[in-house]
């Protein structure tokens, strides 16, 4: 998994933004909730001066201003929003929407006959199809229980029952909210706790032969396993051991060994699921000749997907990371000085006790093929921040497709100023506050390691699957709160099919949030990329590669470049204004890769849910005081 600059923010920076307020989110959520009370009100005051005239229609805003503040909001009761949160219940379930969670179980059954366990991670294929169906059916819910509710009631004067009695507009837009949540609370209950087991049970296999054996001159055993989901294993017993042993790790995974005379067994898999805590440090590049580096080498386009940005990695480099020449990602050249150095902090004996855990996600790029089987080499050293104090070189083969996990001893050979000796990590290569230095480098001629901020990382503790799975569905559970805010909001004033659409559309504009802000960097950047809406299809209608020039008049190409940027520019504002989907669904990537989430990510996430469910109830309720409902 690859990490974007913003991710390393903690919830303080991502708050305030110390070194750019005007970018902070505590700015922004106040600009974006100003902005929609200003808009409310204008939008109020246009529809009441068309129903009542300009001067009764201001009256009639300013009447509804005044009932929020010194009315609805003190005399609000929890009482009435729990019994009304009952009535939303009871009438979701009336609508049987339980039947989702028995689709979900119909859909994990299926499942199990198309997901491939021979696959190179099974647990990431595993964890993401869970995670992302459980998603799609708990925002499909959402926006259909919270659309249809509302104008369903209006329509039919059932709401006539509750606007007569003592209660307020608030306690009727909060009762909904509540009461809807509730529904989608109980029904994620159930299908966290199928798909923990549909994951564990599809992660168990059994290794039960020994295909090869063989003892050793000291009394060791070594081994392999037979094959089993397209792997084996190789293992070994020490001869003072009790017979007891472990396998090598295999895609994410080693099994305990125990002989029992001449037969050998294999327990269930251990390590598949995972969440890492990962310790990331600040990187810094050095070119051919060791010289420092503001970026690694760019190798071409290949630099966009081994750089961790996808398919829009320049607009990642132009956009987020605009305004510093320090870029976090490139290659770094075999068989001369360039290197990637990352300098780690909090590097002390409470959290590494047994070693330096080092964690390496990197990418192989081939200038030539060579001996493909045997893959490229790297090597990591451990060295003093300010003193010329080294450890050896330790070599390692890259597998892109894995983590590479690898435990660095606390004593370990190295050299200083006197020569070579013996080397204590915490006494001779951590500084006084706690900070070491580490260097990747390629040792393959003409060969290039990719290196992210992200790639490389210590790994001080491991966290609770379990709980890692739990908070993930906690993501899930803020996405949910967040439709269910925005169909109550659009059902005060719209019908139901027609706020379901509109509901589904700010979804879907939250989910194009990245794609959107992309486009707009390539704009800027003056980069072509197939331009915008109009342009991309006469592209296609004339079929033109999208990095050729517009094969069209000048003045008709400009004139479409300009309606072209109008359109992105208007877009990207209204992404801008609504929830950013892609980074709160960007959590199940983390359960998935076997990162632990971060708490700062999930407080980010929760705040910015309460900051757009507020601002939904502030619009829901002008509205619903906008109309006659009720004599």
């Amino acid at each position: 998994m690859i990490l974007q600059p913003d991710d390393f923010w903690s919830f303080t920076e991502w708050l305030m933004r110390p070194d750019a307020f005007l970018q902070s989110a505590l700015l922004q959520g106040i600009v974006l909730i100003l902005l929609a009370i200003v808009l409310g009100l204008l939008v109020g005051y246009v529809y009441s001066a068309n129903r009542y005239g300009p001067s009764e229609g201001f009256y009639a805003v300013a009447r509804a201003v005044r009932d929020l503040l010194r009315f609805d909001l003190p005399g609000t009761s929890l009482r009435r929003i729990g019994a009304l949160a009952r009535l939303a219940f009871k009438e979701a379930l009336r609508r049987r929407v339980l039947f989702i969670v028995g689709l979900f179980m119909v859909v994990l059954l299926l499942a199990g006959w198309y997901l491939n366990p021979e696959s190179d991670d099974p647990a990431r294929l595993y964890i993401s199809f869970v995670l992302t169906a459980t998603n799609y059916l708990i925002l499909a819910l959402a926006l259909f229980i919270s659309a249809f509710s509302l104008p369903a009631d209006i329509k039919s004067r059932t709401i006539y029952t509750i606007v007569t009695k003592p209660v307020r507009a608030t306690e009727i837009i909060l009762g909904r909210m509540v009461g809807f949540v509730a529904v989608g609370t109980m029904m994620l209950i159930p299908m966290g706790l199928a798909s923990y087991l549909f994951v564990t049970r599809g992660l168990r296999h059994e290794h039960l032969e020994v295909t090869e054996l063989e003892e050793l001159s000291n009394g060791d055993l070594v081994g392999k396993t037979d094959f089993v989901r397209n792997h084996q294993h190789s293992f070994r017993i020490n001869a003072g051991d009790d017979g007891v042993g472990l396998t090598d790790k295999v895609r994410g995974h080693y099994h305990l060994v125990t002989r029992d005379g001449d037969e050998f067994k294999f327990g269930p898999p251990v390590g598949a699921l995972q969440a890492r805590v990962p310790s990331y440090g600040d990187i810094q590049f050095f070119g051919r000749s060791g010289e420092v580096k503001d970026a690694g080498i760019d190798i071409g386009s290949e630099r966009i997907a081994a750089g961790g940005y996808g398919v829009s990695g320049i607009a990642r480099v132009v956009g987020l990371e605009r305004g510093s020449k320090k870029i976090e990602h490139g290659y770094v050249e075999g068989g001369t000085l360039g290197a990637a150095e990352f300098m780690f902090g909090d590097v002390t004996p409470e959290r590494y006790p047994d070693g330096i855990p080092i964690n390496l996600s990197l990418r192989a790029y081939r200038s030539y093929k060579g001996d493909i089987e045997s893959g490229i080499r790297g090597s990591v050293t451990l060295k003093h921040p300010s003193k010329e104090i080294q450890s050896e070189q330790q070599p390692f083969t890259i597998d892109e497709y894995e983590i590479d996990e690898m435990v660095l001893p606390l004593t370990i050979e190295g050299s200083d100023a006197t020569g070579t000796r013996q080397l204590n990590v915490f006494e001779d290569l951590v500084d006084e506050q706690g900070q070491i230095k580490l260097i990747i480098r390629c040792l393959d001629r003409n060969q290039y390691l990719g290196v992210t901020k992200s790639g490389v990382f210590l790994q001080p503790a491991q966290n609770s699957f379990e709980w890692n799975l739990t908070k993930a569905y906690a993501s899930i559970w803020l996405q949910m709160t967040m439709v269910i805010a925005f169909g109550v909001m659009f059902s005060t004033f719209l019908s139901g099919p027609v706020a379901m659409i509109s509901t589904a559309a700010c979804v879907l504009l939250g989910f194009s949030a990245e794609q959107i802000y992309d486009t707009r960097h390539f704009i800027d950047a003056g980069i072509e990329r197939g331009g915008g809406p109009i342009e991309s299809v006469i592209r296609l209608l004339k079929q033109d590669a999208m990095t050729t020039q517009l094969d069209v008049d000048t003045t008709a190409a400009s004139v479409i470049k300009t309606v072209d940027a109008g359109i992105i520019y208007s877009l990207d504002a209204v992404a801008t204004a609504l929830p950013n989907l892609p980074k709160m669904v960007a959590t199940a990537e983390y359960a998935a890769s076997g990162f632990d989430i971060f708490g700062a990510l999930l407080a980010r996430h929760a705040v910015a849910t309460f900051g757009y469910c507020f601002i939904a109830f502030i619009i829901s309720y002008f509205f619903l005081k906008s109309r006659e409902i009720a004599a």
